[in-house]
């Protein structure tokens, strides 16, 4: 539940979602479809739409959410096939009725039917777009590599799972388990890694996202684990940072 509730803050508030509503809203407004054009004057579409579409978005980010939850594991294109359809199961009888609401007398307003293949047909293209363009955003990273790999002569494709100091050296762990040590401070190997997302969960820890399998408590005291089983000690002073990432409650 927690876990959900932190997806849901993560992705509900964003620069990207809110263009997409003005622009959505403006555009929609103008073309003034299903009859809404003849029925309603301008300010009224603005409102319409704009209250509409904003339904549409916070709830089809509340299924996101819950259908990760539910079938955690499972491909991308099933969580996504199911988004769009409960969307417009749900979206369509919804809008209708705040359309017999609001109009009781107008009878050109389109149907709950109409709206949710509307609705399904725009979730398709829109969700598409959006894997296509993640796919081109994944391969232009493929192609980049943290400055830290350089260092250790990791072979290509390699990606950093974790760093941790060792006296005067730091180890520097990559994802197909292999070990390097190099005499270097450990923030200034943090300075390296500009590619990998990850955190510093203590003073002598930087984890990548990708290994941190979860948070749990051990022996009295937080702890992040690691997919081989390892864990690795959170410092008070880092807390924040997982608190930030969703992975630890306030």
């Amino acid at each position: 539940m927690i876990e959900g509730i932190n997806a849901i803050r993560k992705e509900v508030v964003t620069r990207v979602h809110l263009v997409v509503w003005v622009a959505t809203t403006f555009i929609v407004s103008i073309a003034g479809p299903f009859g809404t054009y003849e029925e309603l004057t301008l300010p009224i579409r603005i409102s319409y739409w704009g209250g509409v579409i904003l339904l549409s978005m916070v709830l089809a980010l509340f299924l996101r959410v819950l259908w990760r939850i539910v079938i955690k594991g499972d491909p991308a294109w099933l969580e996504d096939l199911m988004v769009i359809s409960s969307l417009a199961i749900i979206f369509g009888p919804m809008v209708a009725t705040l359309n017999s609401t609001f109009w009781p007398t107008e009878t050109d307003l389109v149907g709950w039917a109409a709206i949710s293949v509307v609705t399904f047909a725009i979730g398709v293209v829109t969700v598409g777009s959006r894997r296509l363009i993640q796919r081109d955003v994944a391969n232009m990273d493929k192609s980049r590599r943290d400055r830290l790999l350089d260092r250790v002569e990791a072979p290509s494709g390699a990606r950093l799972a974790r760093v941790y100091s060792d006296n005067h050296h730091i180890r520097v762990i990559t994802s197909d388990g292999s070990e390097h040590r190099l005499l270097m401070r450990l923030r200034d190997a943090v300075a390296e890694i500009d590619v990998e997302p990850g955190l510093c969960v203590h003073r002598s820890h930087w984890v990548a996202t990708a290994s941190i399998v979860g948070v749990k408590q051990a022996e009295g005291r937080e702890v992040v684990e690691l997919p081989c089983g390892t864990t690795v000690p959170i410092g008070p002073k880092y807390r924040p940072n997982l608190i930030k990432a969703g992975m630890l409650t306030a």
